[in-house]
């Protein structure tokens, strides 16, 4: 019996049974009865052969499992089969796929990660990544040799930065130190100018102090000259008064024949002292042109014009002695008192002249006052200046020494500047550029 045959007698049955059950409706009574009437015999006949239709179609299903299982166990061999060749062809391919992934990308990364360690390791940046292709490892490559290229060339500039920066530092150095020497002698100059400045203070005070006793000297200079003035008049007068006195004792001067020589000799110390004087006039006015510190020689000059004053008094008084004694043998010594009249009128001259050099000497002192006046005036104007001098150089000497700090400040930063140029040059020479 066939599969079709069996199904068709399946539904007859089952609609028969459901004729059979809206016949009896829902009496649960109805159905019971009808379950054990003669129904069931015919039903239990239907099932029956149901049953056995059942059973012929599980041996027949069986025996079709048998068949399919069979069939799905050579599908399965089969399928294995070529699974199997599959996966040996995707294992090949996979294979292919990997060797050409390491051949097209693994490799080139190899060289590229090659490339970084001998860099890193020998600081080479000569070296390039082979970058021909046209995929993402050959960009990555030119990549890296434009980065590698950019960084030789930041390298090179270091390493010209680093010698031009060693350069400068060394001539900073240089000049700092330079500058600190300069400024070293520079202060001990300003020390000098200074201790020089004071000394030039005191001696302005010096000077000054001076000027004033020359300006006082000078005063009593000209007093002095007004006195000899005086007493070189009073000679004269006294001189003129002696020739009179000669000319009424020309009578004795015979007798006077023997003294004289005395006469003459006396005379002639009085020339003599007269032209010392005049001498002695002319070397003041000499230094009275002069000025300067010979002023101070006025006092020496004042002091000789005493003496010789003194001894020209001297010798008049012995001359009024002897003319005295002469008076008595006038009538002897006539040719005599003639001569000595003479000698007077010359003296009398010669004391005119004194006098006359005297009032020049006198205001040549009057002039050298006035001048010692305005030396101790511009003397006190040089003593403000020179003690504002003093301390602008004192005020020089302290920027001086701040300069040379700042200098020494400097020459050590630039000598640390030199070094790290140093260490720096040193670092650049670890790699190797072109």
């Amino acid at each position: 019996m066939t599969m079709p045959s069996i199904d068709n007698a399946f539904v007859k049955a089952v609609k028969h049974y459901e004729e059979w059950i809206s016949y009896a409706g829902s009496d649960a009574l109805l159905v019971r009865i009808l379950n054990e009437s003669t129904v069931n015999n015919e039903i239990e006949l239907r099932i029956t052969g149901f049953t056995k239709l059942g059973e012929a179609f599980i041996q027949q299903q069986l025996a079709a499992g048998a068949t399919v299982r069979d069939d799905a166990k050579r599908f399965t061999a089969q399928l294995v089969q070529g699974f199997l060749l599959a996966g040996l062809i995707l294992l090949l391919v996979i294979s292919l796929l990997i060797w050409r992934v390491q051949r097209s990308v693994c490799q080139p990364l190899w060289a590229l990660r090659d490339l970084l360690q001998n860099v890193q390791q020998n600081s080479d940046l000569t070296l390039r990544a082979d970058a021909d292709g046209r995929d993402e490892v050959a960009d990555a490559a030119r990549a890296l040799n434009r980065m590698i290229g950019h960084f030789e060339q930041l390298v090179q500039k270091l390493g010209n930065s680093a010698t031009a920066l060693s350069e400068q530092a060394a001539n900073v150095f240089q000049s700092s130190d330079n500058v600190s020497q300069g400024a070293g002698r520079q202060a001990t100059q300003a020390e000098q100018l200074a201790t020089a400045v004071e000394q030039m203070s005191r001696s302005v005070l010096d000077v000054a102090d001076n000027a004033r006793g020359a300006a006082e000297a000078a005063q009593q200079a000209e007093q002095l000259c007004s006195a000899g003035r005086s007493v070189a008049a009073d000679s004269a007068k006294g001189i003129t008064a002696l020739a009179q006195q000669l000319n009424h004792s020309a009578a004795v001067v015979q007798k006077l024949q023997q003294e004289s020589g005395q006469i003459s000799a006396v005379v002639d110390v009085i020339r003599k002292i007269s032209d010392q004087t005049n001498l002695l006039a002319l070397n003041a006015a000499i230094e009275a042109a002069r000025a300067g510190e010979a002023g101070r020689g006025f006092s020496v000059v004042a002091d000789e014009v005493r003496t010789l004053s003194a001894n020209t008094q001297q010798a008049t008084e012995s001359i009024n002695k002897m003319v005295s004694q002469l008076q008595q043998q006038a009538a002897s010594a006539v040719d005599t008192m003639q001569q000595a009249h003479q000698h007077a009128d010359q003296t009398v001259q010669l004391a005119q002249d004194t006098g006359g050099r005297f009032s020049q000497l006198a205001n040549a002192v009057e002039q050298i006052a006035q001048a010692n006046l305005t030396i101790c005036s511009a003397t006190g104007q040089q003593q403000l200046v020179a003690d504002e001098i003093a301390a602008n150089i004192h005020q020089l000497n302290d920027n001086i020494g701040q300069l040379s700090a700042g200098a020494t400040l400097a020459a050590g930063a630039s000598e640390q500047l030199t070094r790290l140029a140093q260490q720096l040059n040193t670092d650049w020479q670890v790699f190797s550029a072109r």
